[in-house]
């Protein structure tokens, strides 16, 4: 059985400037180069991104950082998956989308992001080249112009090398105050419910064709939860592996643990590996998310 070396990291770099420590050069530009110069050294084969945002100006020109990710990374692919955008949830709550408006933007989306410097193929024909698939988790009817009714989605994908292994991103719901020093239990069990419910449909949707056939899966993202938390234990329970950092400590600057983790599944493909939290000073300047850095052997 073939054996594969791949070394992945999985970010959320929607912090804005609510980085862990407060510098003198905490100007977006600042942030930017911060991001840049990260992601050159993480040297990750395959980087897994949340909460990615672009616009598109009155000209019709596309503003994103892909392209600046891609150069920095050295990444030939890549595939941006929209979870939330002015023109399909406009909402007059939501003070970037007023922005939006007011600034002439023909749209703003954000979501989750795959680069690789490996091949897409096809999900159900690893030998023929294909794209992402991005898949809803959690719709709420109606949007509100708050974490409370984001939409949350997948991303999936299929890498083109032996034995071709399935990746997929997500970044699951947090609610507001759910942070809070002292936050109402109530909210918390809603949270924490929610998150339980987007990880049962993830299951429903690999069960058949990749868990029941023990094809290997990496599961990277912001997952907004502990370890302890159910939905993590969920997928414990259905045959995934935790890559547990050697440093393991707060990977977000607001929540203070970690709630950020990347998964394999099946353990029997999982030949080793070594984690870590990418914690230096490059990664407390691009975002309120720390890196988290996997060395994987699958077979």
């Amino acid at each position: 059985m073939t054996m594969f070396n791949l070394r992945v990291a999985t970010l959320n770099i929607g912090g804005g400037e609510k980085t862990f420590e407060e510098f003198s050069h905490d100007t977006q530009q600042s942030r930017l180069e911060a991001l840049e110069m990260l992601i050159k050294h993480l040297k990750a084969d395959l980087l897994c991104l949340q909460e990615v945002s672009q616009f598109i100006d009155a000209d019709g020109l596309s503003h994103s950082l892909i392209e600046n990710i891609n150069q920095s990374g050295d990444y030939d692919y890549y595939y941006f998956g929209e979870t939330l955008s002015m023109g399909t949830h406009m909402q007059v709550k939501k003070d970037v989308m007023v922005k939006g408006v007011f600034n002439d933007w023909m749209d703003w989306s954000k979501g989750n992001a795959i680069h690789a410097r490996i091949p897409f193929t096809r999900l159900g024909d690893p030998q023929r080249t294909g794209m992402p698939r991005n898949i809803p988790l959690y719709q709420p009817k109606t949007y509100e112009g708050n974490r409370d009714t984001d939409p949350r989605f997948v991303l999936l994908s299929r890498l083109n090398v032996a034995p071709f292994p399935f990746v997929a991103t997500l970044h699951l719901t947090t609610l507001v105050g759910e942070r809070q020093p002292q936050p109402p239990n109530n909210k918390i069990e809603k949270a924490q419910l929610l998150r339980h419910q987007q990880i049962n449909r993830f299951l429903d949707l690999v069960n058949r064709y990749i868990l029941k056939e023990e094809q290997p899966l990496i599961l990277a993202g912001d997952f907004n939860a502990t370890k302890d938390e159910s939905c993590v234990l969920q997928l414990l329970e259905s045959g995934f592996v935790r890559l547990e950092p050697e440093n393991e400590g707060p990977s977000h600057a607001g929540s203070g643990k970690m709630i950020d983790h990347i998964f394999f599944y099946p353990r029997e493909r999982l030949v080793d590996y070594q984690c870590h939290i990418d914690d230096g000073d490059l990664s407390k300047r691009a975002s309120d998310h720390l890196p988290i850095v996997a060395d994987m052997q699958i077979k």
